[in-house]
């Protein structure tokens, strides 16, 4: 009997276990004020980043099985107490794809526009008109981008 006495887990008295959990969850709160920084300062370090893992986790929203990084998160909040990735790859590698994306939708419309002006033949005796169409233009530079993504 008294060895078991000796394991138990005893609660000072006049110890409040709320209170106990209040103060726990108001300090990780202040701590959670400081992420963005670090989060930014992560994301200029590209050593940092785990770019395989982020690649994984966007093919596999893509896929029919979304759900599994769901049950990432779900994990990570349940070992570490935030829902929120640590590694900024995941943004990093959406910003370089936004980035390719506006760069192709002003190459697209660039080109349409040389290839409407100097490529298209305007003395045609067919009745179909000649010209390039932007959105074909855009289909292009998708192709030649699709490896990149």
């Amino acid at each position: 009997m008294a060895d078991s006495a000796r394991h138990r887990l005893t609660v000072p008295s006049g110890a409040d276990p709320i209170a106990i959990a209040r103060k726990t969850a108001a300090a990780s709160s202040s701590a959670s004020h400081s992420r963005p920084s670090q989060y930014l300062s992560r994301l200029t370090d590209f050593r940092q980043m785990d770019v395989q893992s982020a690649l994984d986790q966007m093919k596999t929203l893509l896929s029919t099985r979304p759900h599994i990084v769901y049950k990432t998160s779900y994990y990570r909040k349940q070992t570490k107490n935030h829902w929120a990735r640590d590694d900024p790859a995941f943004v990093a590698l959406q910003l370089i794809f936004l980035i390719i994306s506006i760069s192709g939708l002003l190459v697209a419309t660039l080109g349409r526009e040389i290839a409407n002006r100097h490529l298209t033949d305007h003395k045609s005796s067919s009745h179909v008109r000649q010209s390039v169409e932007w959105l074909y233009a855009f289909d292009i530079h998708c192709n030649a981008f699709f490896p990149v993504f």
